[in-house]
């Protein structure tokens, strides 16, 4: 070990020096941008200000379900780079804002709270109100066009990304550029059906009436928000409503240099870790000599806990609804799916072994670390990650939930380490995509689970580097847990 010293020192002081680095950058690209968190009429709004002389135009950019403004931040910077006022709301139900989402009994909110963030707008002096637009993605996309509909006098430019369903004409909303991306097959064929319903390409922007339809080539859902393509794209389509030459903007690199803090964080961590852990027999654990056969057919073991997990949900959600449990959407369901999956794999005979006051210890760091490696520089560049009073309490229930699951999987991988703990980690979380998946189509208010569902295993990837390394099974479920459940807590729209 102590020959390995220096090279380990090294190695974190570059990791040390690649974090700060991301930090200069990402710090950076806000400069000449004054950020101000305001409220209107109860949406919180966070406003984006160049440094300007005199009034510019301005764009209320709307995130969809299960996001927030934090989501719409990377663009809205490309934006406001450019010269452009931007405001972004959190829609009802949605990151900090407190007014529970009712699109059952009233479909207009969403539409509402973005004009809320359009009269805010207004009300600024920076602002230039002959020029305004609104762009939106998915959920916010049909809000933009609903509020774009409402507002002709006002806005003079949409620009609804990856859109659904929604009423639009040959001449309202004013200019209307659809935009989707082409991994995204329904709402691609919804943004054609809708250019068709608005009268198909062209028209004139100064009179309002101009059309068009712009594919992000190798774009899905999520990633379509991060394309620079598509940034350039609704910055040309507002120039040319506003009639305005706008500048040219360099390519805004942010969610880049949160990869490389994300990466440095853990090549720090695997440098360090072992000048500290333990590395026990597995006797010593508390494990029986057999212990290998407690672990033995980790991806069977997992599957037949998944199968089971959705059989038993969707039995109780016969007898009880499942939308909108404990008042929040989709966080429940999938939590309690992880419960259901993390008892039968236990009952299979994965056993972990007895849990010591160090794993309390050991899962607290690893819970900093994941924190700092995901959480805390991904909150200035496209995460909403600090929960406000109101979705508090459901970190801890949500925590508890998955716990049972996520210490089985580190049962699981409890003497595979390296590569081979890796991939088998990525294995069980595939199993798990699948399983839950079938859960999604099947149960009540889970359908949204299939359009993220690929990102599991990336989720699911860091908590792995993470907690591999140590191999103590307690502290890698403690830490997994308290991880995906504070992401649940943050993602999903309250009730």
């Amino acid at each position: 070990m102590n020959r390995y010293l220096p090279l380990r020192l090294g190695t974190a002081l570059i990791a040390v020096l690649l974090m700060a680095l991301a930090w200069w950058m990402v710090l950076a690209a806000e400069r000449g941008v004054q950020s101000l968190s305001l409220t209107q009429d109860g949406v919180p709004v966070t406003l984006l200000l160049p440094a300007v002389t005199e009034p510019v135009p301005g764009v209320v950019m709307a995130h969809g379900f299960a996001g927030s403004e934090r989501l719409m931040r990377h663009w809205a910077l490309t934006l406001a780079q450019a010269g452009v006022v931007v405001a972004l709301p959190d829609l009802s139900g949605h990151g900090r804002n407190q007014a529970p989402l009712d699109w059952w009994n009233d479909p207009e909110q969403f539409q509402r709270d973005v004009q809320t963030a359009l009269d805010l707008l207004l009300s600024r002096p920076e602002v230039d109100h002959r020029r305004l637009g609104l762009l939106g993605h998915s959920l916010g996309a049909g809000a933009a066009i609903d509020a774009g509909r409402l507002r002709l006098d006002d806005v003079s430019a949409v620009v609804a990304i990856s859109p659904g369903q929604s009423e639009v004409g040959p001449d309202s909303p004013r200019n209307l550029m659809l935009m989707a991306g082409a991994w995204e097959g329904p709402f691609l064929a919804a943004a054609n059906t809708l250019l068709e319903q608005a009268g198909g390409e062209g028209g004139d922007p100064l009179q309002g009436t101009a059309r068009a339809l712009t594919v992000i080539p190798q774009a899905e859902h999520i990633g379509i928000l991060f394309r620079q393509d598509a940034h350039a794209a609704s910055l040309d389509w507002f120039a040319r409503a506003w009639d305005l030459s706008i500048p040219d903007v360099s390519p805004n690199p942010t969610l880049a240099w949160w990869l490389l803090h994300l990466l440095a964080v853990l090549i720090l961590w695997h440098a360090l870790v072992p000048l500290f852990a333990q590395r026990e027999s597995p006797s010593l654990l508390g494990l029986p000599p057999d212990w290998l056969d407690h672990t033995r057919r980790p991806l069977l073991r997992a599957t037949l806990s998944g199968i089971g997990a959705t059989l038993a949900l969707i039995g109780i959600g016969e007898v009880i609804y499942l939308d909108g449990l404990g008042g929040m959407l989709v966080s429940p369901q999938f939590a309690l799916w992880l419960a259901l999956a993390g008892l039968f794999w236990l009952a299979l005979g994965t056993r972990p072994p007895r849990p010591e006051w160090a794993d309390l210890g050991w899962g607290m760091v690893m819970f900093g670390v994941l924190m700092l490696a995901f959480g805390v520089l991904g909150a200035k560049v496209w995460l909403a990650w600090w929960p406000p009073l109101h979705r508090l309490p459901y970190l801890p229930v949500l925590t508890v939930l998955i716990l049972p699951w996520a210490v089985a999987l580190s049962t699981a991988l409890l003497g595979r380490e390296g590569i081979r703990g890796f991939a088998l980690g990525l294995g069980i979380a595939l199993v798990t995509m699948v399983t839950v998946g079938i859960a999604a189509a099947l149960v009540d208010g889970m359908m949204f689970l299939l359009i993220i569902l690929p990102l599991l295993p990336v989720m699911l990837a860091l908590p792995l580097l993470v907690s591999l390394p140590a191999q103590r099974p307690w502290a890698g479920g403690l830490a997994m847990a308290a991880f995906l459940g504070w992401t649940l807590t943050m993602m999903f729209p309250l009730i």
